[in-house]
């Protein structure tokens, strides 16, 4: 094993190693310097790169690793970078398979060119506050997990190592949202689907995790309608998904078709001699709802306060109301229906 000390300063330079780099001191590369690495490297000093460096080989960071340059990553074979040290770089551009057994956090750019990266929960490629990505492809994304921190909209280069599956994320809050793609049937983690809800893709669903409380736009890559996990059902509706640093498990979407079911109630008999059912549609089981009994001089006769699911049910008016003309109330959020029931005795 050979030991290599480098120092490049010159601009415009081509250096190339061959032996397998093991640095206990430091190297630096500087602006206008081109080096190729045609074997392993493992850094237990400092690299400092300023200009552009090519990888062929695996990287093992044991210390520190200063950035601010390009890191190609282009060997012939698969290549692996790990250690027990976090790998920080300005630019790196994917241009061979790599897998990722400790973080990569990226300051301003990945290109994807050809390439596949392989990640998992403990080894994320990490993108910060201003960094973009560019180039994903069928060819070339993100196997495994990625996490991605800012306020700016942010198109997650995500897929199964074969085919891109890749989400954006609008109206990000500024934390940490680590997103994976998972090609499973999301039926396997749940077979409840909500009133709204007519069915939802049986392949394939993401992940997104946060180290704090998001409220998130998603939009698909096929402009396909989204269906997410809530309560153990998968449901639809207008609001932006909520994820939460509580949910270990993180947030579990998919691509699912909607059918459009108006609010509406209904009592029967009607006329009554006494008992009616009330029927509740286009509402979720668990809404909140009130339900009141109001006679003709507006005096409340009955009223009661739970979900959809308590109150869907039948009723018997007081025993001692004489035929008369009720109207029967619904409060659904801002919503109020109302129906007109004839008491007939």
């Amino acid at each position: 094993m050979k030991k290599v000390i480098l120092s490049i300063s010159l601009g415009l330079v081509v250096a190339s190693v061959s032996a397998q780099v093991v640095n206990s001191a430091k190297i630096h590369i500087s602006e206008g310097a081109l080096v190729s690495f045609g074997t392993d490297v493992t850094n237990s000093g400092e690299i400092t790169n300023n200009g552009k460096v090519h990888l062929k080989g695996d990287l093992k960071n044991n210390s520190k690793i200063v950035s601010k340059g390009e890191v190609v990553i282009d060997g012939t074979t698969p290549q692996t970078i790990s250690g027990t040290q976090v790998v920080e770089m300005s630019r790196i551009s994917v241009e061979n398979d790599v897998n990722l057994q400790t973080p990569v956090s990226i300051s301003e750019e990945v290109s994807f060119r050809k390439g596949i990266v392989s990640s998992n929960n403990g080894s994320a490629l990490e993108l910060g506050d201003n960094a973009s990505q560019n180039g994903a492809s069928d060819l070339s994304h993100v196997s495994g997990s990625v996490k991605k921190t800012g306020n700016s909209s942010f198109e997650f280069p995500v897929g199964d190592g074969s085919s891109l599956k890749s989400f954006q994320v609008n109206k990000m809050s500024g934390n940490t949202l680590e997103a994976q793609y998972m090609a499973q049937n999301p039926l396997e983690v749940s077979s409840e689907l909500d009133y709204n809800v007519e069915e939802i893709n049986q392949t394939e669903y993401w992940v997104l995790k946060s180290n704090d409380n998001n409220s998130v736009d998603i939009k698909l890559n096929d402009n396909s309608e989204l269906a997410y996990l809530k309560g153990g059902v998968w449901v639809k509706d207008n609001r932006r998904m909520e994820v939460s640093n509580s949910n270990k498990e993180g947030s579990i979407f998919t691509s699912g078709k909607g059918r459009v079911i108006p609010k509406e109630i209904g009592v029967w008999p009607n006329p009554t001699q006494g008992e009616f059912n009330l029927k509740l549609t286009g509402m979720r089981d668990t809404d909140k709802i009130s339900v009141d009994i109001t006679n003709q001089d507006g005096r409340v006769v009955m009223k009661m306060d739970g979900t959809v699911k308590q109150l869907r049910k039948a009723y018997s008016l007081p025993q001692g109301m004489v035929t008369t003309n009720l109207t029967v109330r619904v409060i659904n959020g801002t919503e109020a229906m109302t129906q007109n029931l004839i008491l007939n005795r």
